[in-house]
């Protein structure tokens, strides 16, 4: 079975062009290294989405915003898990991007949760604290209430990841992450979670299961074939709702494959995950 085709939509194919591809390639490798210097934004500068919201990357994030709202028009997907098959591949930045540019829609509310409780950076790109956070929320020293005051930009939340926990995976085994989302729920569009690795732990599987969607962060030219169907097995498996892949740092398709004649600003957004599959370094 060709769990790649599963994947109902590639939701952006090409999110650093031409004189840009050597900068987006700089800026999803530097995803678990330290944080870059604050901006006057209070931000690491790679939330570009918000930094620099008129530059090419930056209007990528808008295409990726687009065509979620296409992948369930008739039933909105509200509760995101964002994932990649192996660390390293981008999902936080792409987490922390899709979020802020969410957050520009004045009427909607969004809240972006890091539940990668192992090796969280979210706080660091938003300039926060990292605890309190999820953790002391699921065991109840925290009230949820403390993080849903005031928004970190525009109309966006954040809940940090908190104190570490031993156990992570247990954490979310139990009712308080589904009362959580719940609660939620009733006062926010878009619920963003950046989870750690599949093949790494069994979090977002967990949590997967519980939300309406798992998008699958892909790296051009790195993630294996075998990995992105490995993951798409464990999703499944674990009744999570795998619905799309983000691929990123397709420069290196361009150059190594030749994937696109020529670049075409047109030729971005949705592609089958059959297209995408081709293009993905097989194992």
């Amino acid at each position: 079975m060709n769990y790649i085709a599963q994947a109902m939509k590639i939701l952006s194919t090409d999110i650093g062009i031409s004189a840009l591809r050597k900068r987006w390639a700089e800026h999803v490798a530097r995803q678990d290294t330290v944080p870059e210097a604050v901006n006057k934004y209070g931000l690491d500068s790679r939330i570009i989405s918000y930094t620099n919201n008129e530059s090419v990357i930056a209007e990528q994030y808008k295409v990726l915003r687009t065509n979620l709202y296409a992948l369930s028009p008739d039933k909105p997907i509200k509760t995101i898990v964002i994932t990649s098959a192996q660390p390293k591949d981008g999902k936080t930045i792409t987490s922390c991007n899709l979020a802020a540019t969410l957050s520009f829609d004045k009427e909607k509310k969004i809240i972006l949760i890091d539940a990668d409780l192992r090796r969280p950076s979210v706080h660091a790109m938003f300039g926060l604290s990292r605890k309190p956070g999820l953790s002391d929320i699921l065991s109840g020293n925290v009230d949820i209430k403390s993080f849903t005051k005031k928004p970190a930009i525009n109309n966006l939340y954040v809940i940090p990841s908190g104190t570490i926990n031993n156990n992570p995976s247990d954490i979310f085994i139990t009712t308080g992450i589904k009362m959580i989302i719940e609660d939620l729920r009733k006062d926010f569009e878009y619920i963003i979670f950046d989870t750690p690795p599949v093949l790494t732990v069994t979090d977002a599987s967990i949590l997967g299961a519980i939300c309406d969607c798992v998008i699958l962060i892909v790296k051009a030219g790195v993630t294996q074939q075998s990995s992105i169907e490995e993951a798409f097995n464990m999703l499944q498996g674990a009744q999570a709702r795998p619905k799309a892949c983000v691929l990123v740092n397709t420069h290196f398709l361009l150059d190594a494959y030749s994937y696109y004649t020529k670049y075409k600003y047109s030729s971005y957004g949705y592609h089958s995950a059959e297209k995408g599959a081709k293009a993905v370094k097989k194992s």
